[in-house]
């Protein structure tokens, strides 16, 4: 079984950050970059639902050719 390793770290990363984000610990003094911009702006925060969709968007792009090689009989 091929992995991509890029891949497996890069969505370790992402899971290790949305726990961070979720539970930055005590909630009176969080460090500003795990909280959301008001409105203008971009911080850590704002940038891990991204790098999650993309994350998802490679896998899916990769599993579903090989599902398609082996189910190709049936279409």
């Amino acid at each position: 079984m091929n992995r991509f390793k890029s891949l497996d770290i890069f969505r370790g990363f992402t899971v290790a950050a949305m726990i961070l984000v979720n539970n930055p610990g005590n909630y009176h003094h969080v460090y500003p970059q795990l909280e959301h911009s008001a409105w203008h702006g971009c911080t850590f925060t704002d940038l891990i639902f991204p790098f999650f969709l993309f994350a998802v968007g490679n896998s899916m792009a990769f599993s579903l050719k090989k599902w398609k090689k082996s189910h190709l009989r049936y279409f």
